[in-house]
């Protein structure tokens, strides 16, 4: 029978044990043994990794009342020694510990009970049952929350058969009836649960609501704990005091700094945009002026697509034309025939076949050419194309 070590002993990282059975499945191996310290995936809690002996463990999971242990190499029978990914165990705890007590303010403070919970690699969510939490309501749940890990209050692990169970405030209902895995924040939370947990509140050592946002009708919160939670902090610091040093402004006035400077720059860009449309219309004009026919060729000195479908714009508005615009390795088609000249369709004839990638409508349409000869071929075909018009 299997003691589950990280049930009894979650900070226990070595153990020696037997390998009970091992067979390969596929290009791995699934082990059994007489006992382990790897979690299982379940209750919302990623599996533990780690090694047996110099086996990978790759995933862990329960099936037929076993823990099965996926390895990446052959684990010959006999004794064996396991040694979890501490790393990795550590910031499940100090999550699914976080969560719970996240969950509990939540409840108890303002009645939203959670309806999901995603434990991942990089961030953790909770689905709480309220269409819109404001910012003020989360500020003072994230202030209880790092209040009660202040205290560093005992945290109760322990089994409880239904009617136990059903004498103490449970947050949420078991879903088994006999040998129901209680965990306990004093004064805060009682879960039943099957995940591995910390001894205390501030072990999680601090929480940090990292953004709210609207989820089926809930509100799904993203939070981070402990080391990663300073880790995030750090990685913002530096770029607020980058920002602060870049922009020589103290930090409470950075935001005011940083939105007049995006506004300046939205303000230049009209201005520049609006001078282009102007040169972009004389530009127009000097082509169809010179132009001996409706179809108008021309190279521009960026390689900008917007640039070139600006000008084909503004030669089409001056009348029945047929407007060729290359942009570097791009050209740009439009028209304004009153005739059933398709664009798009043009380039899937004639440029798909010379390795062209691009399309349209029947008025305007863009094809990209990696290779500058068959660039070069599109070219001559749209000169002598263009003779008719």
């Amino acid at each position: 029978m299997l003691h589950h070590r990280y049930y009894t002993d979650p900070f226990l990282t070595q153990l020696s044990a037997e390998v009970v059975d091992a067979r390969p499945m596929g290009d791995t191996y699934h082990v059994v043994l007489t006992d382990t310290i790897f979690y299982p995936t379940g209750g919302g809690q990623p599996h533990d990794t780690g090694w047996i002996d110099a086996a990978n463990v790759l995933d862990v999971f329960e099936e037929g009342g076993q823990v099965i242990h996926v390895v990446d190499k052959p684990v010959p029978p006999g004794p064996v020694t396991l040694r979890l990914n501490w790393e990795r165990r550590f910031y499940h705890m100090q999550h699914h510990t976080g969560q719970h007590l996240l969950s509990a303010v939540f409840a108890n403070e303002y009645g939203w009970a959670t309806a999901g919970f995603h434990l991942g690699e990089n961030y953790t969510t909770i689905d709480i049952t309220t269409p819109h939490a404001e910012e003020h309501v989360l500020a003072q749940v994230e202030q209880a929350v790092n209040g009660a890990i202040y205290k560093d209050l005992p945290i109760k692990v322990y089994t409880a058969e239904r009617e136990e169970a059903a004498a103490l405030p449970l947050r949420k209902m078991p879903t088994v009836d006999t040998g129901i895995r209680i965990v306990e924040i004093l004064g805060y939370d009682y879960s039943p649960c099957g995940g591995t947990h910390l001894e205390s509140t501030g072990q999680i050592g601090l929480l940090k609501i990292i953004k709210a946002e609207k989820y089926k009708g809930m509100t799904r919160v993203y939070f981070l704990c402990g080391e990663r939670a300073f880790a995030d902090y750090s990685l913002k610091h530096k770029l607020v005091q980058d920002l602060s040093n870049t922009f020589s402004t103290a930090v409470p006035e950075l935001a005011a700094k940083v939105q007049g400077e995006v506004d300046l720059r939205r303000s230049l860009e009209a201005e520049v945009q609006n001078l282009q449309n102007r040169v972009f219309h004389y530009v127009a004009k000097e082509l169809t002026a010179k132009a001996r026919g409706k179809f108008i060729h021309h190279v521009l000195e960026s390689d900008s697509v917007d640039e070139a479908q600006s000008l084909a714009r503004h030669i089409t508005a001056q009348g029945e034309y047929f407007a060729a615009i290359e942009a570097g390795s791009r050209v740009v088609l439009a028209h304004s025939l009153e005739n059933e000249l398709h664009v798009g369709k043009l380039i899937q004839e004639h440029a798909r076949p010379l390795e062209g990638k691009g399309g349209g409508s029947p008025q305007m349409a863009q094809v990209f050419f990696n290779d500058l000869d068959n660039l070069r071929k599109f070219r001559l075909f749209l000169q002598d194309y263009g003779e008719q018009f």
